[in-house]
């Protein structure tokens, strides 16, 4: 199994699939606390033209340490730093950096920092670390008048907290000494944000690990705003100016509303925005195919 050391005693999990000679992308998955997913690269890219390289962020999947203790230096900068250092553990000069959701905020947060190894930019369901996007998912008047009963069962397991945004109330369950409590509490948190990632409701099949990892590390970024200021991807937009970007976002995504894709656009006027009538995951039809254009396109820019 591959892996690479990195800081404060965490193992990164990496592997690649496709063309050893082929032009270089690199995966960043969402969250944050999700996993890599084995069916990204054959389904977003052309194998036989692409090398695609994917990894499990600090704290996630198989990656090391999990859970509460994968949170030790886990920020958006550790996360940043991991991915130029398994750039250089492969000895790749520049490469594609692909990330939706929360992969779209980690992919914009390492090409304002390292633009120079950034050949271009696939990333789509914007996430841009402001406050009022975190509002959107958990608290009331957002994201609950577009599913109220998910968003009551949601809140029903905060019930008697007096935090109007449950990231607060729900960070003091997840750390919960009862491990009862810290279950209960992750199942609730992944549950609401599944219910509301798709046109189409799909079962939710992950694991108990998997839904607490998810939790932990979600409630951990967004209680610290992802540890970005406000506005500040977009105030450093300026520096992707020469980096090819391709924007896909669902008109009905609602975890990550198309207000920020339209924002980012704004920012980078020389980037595609292509909008399809999706959802947020980018395993709907119509966003992967947008994605498997886009990257298609880049292997004529890169």
């Amino acid at each position: 199994m591959p892996t690479l050391p990195l800081t404060e005693g965490h193992v990164m999990y990496w592997k690649e699939r496709g063309n050893p000679d082929g032009q270089v992308a690199v995966i960043l998955h969402g969250g944050p606390g999700g996993a890599l997913e084995e069916a990204v690269p054959s389904r977003s890219f052309d194998l036989t033209k692409w090398r695609v390289i994917q990894y499990d962020q600090r704290g996630c999947g198989r990656s090391t340490p999990t859970g509460l203790e994968g949170l030790k230096a886990n920020t958006t900068w550790h996360l940043v730093a991991d991915i130029e250092c398994l750039r250089e553990h492969l000895g790749i000069e520049k490469w594609l950096v692909f990330g939706g959701s929360w992969g779209s905020t980690l992919a914009l947060a390492y090409a304002e920092k390292h633009p120079e190894r950034v050949s271009g930019l696939v990333i789509r369901g914007i996430y841009l670390g402001y406050p009022s996007e975190n509002d959107w998912l958990y608290k009331e008047g957002g994201a609950s008048q577009m599913n109220p009963a998910g968003w009551d069962q949601f809140a029903s397991v905060a019930k008697g907290s007096k935090a109007k945004n449950l990231t607060r109330a729900y960070h003091r369950l997840l750390h919960s000494p009862k491990r009862v409590t810290r279950k209960a509490a992750a199942k609730a948190w992944t549950r609401w944000e599944h219910s509301i990632s798709f046109l189409q409701g799909r079962p939710d099949r992950s694991t108990e690990a998997e839904q607490e990892n998810m939790a932990v590390l979600e409630n951990h970024y967004f209680s610290h705003n992802c540890w970005l200021k406000k506005g500040q991807l977009l105030a450093n937009a300026k520096k992707l100016a020469k980096i090819p970007t391709t924007i896909v976002q669902g008109r009905y995504d609602l975890v990550c509303p198309p207000a920020s894709a339209y924002r980012l656009k704004a920012s980078i006027p020389h980037a595609t925005l292509v909008m399809t009538t999706a959802g947020h995951a980018g395993s709907e039809p119509e966003t992967n195919a947008a994605l498997r254009k886009a990257t298609d396109e880049m292997l004529m820019c890169v």
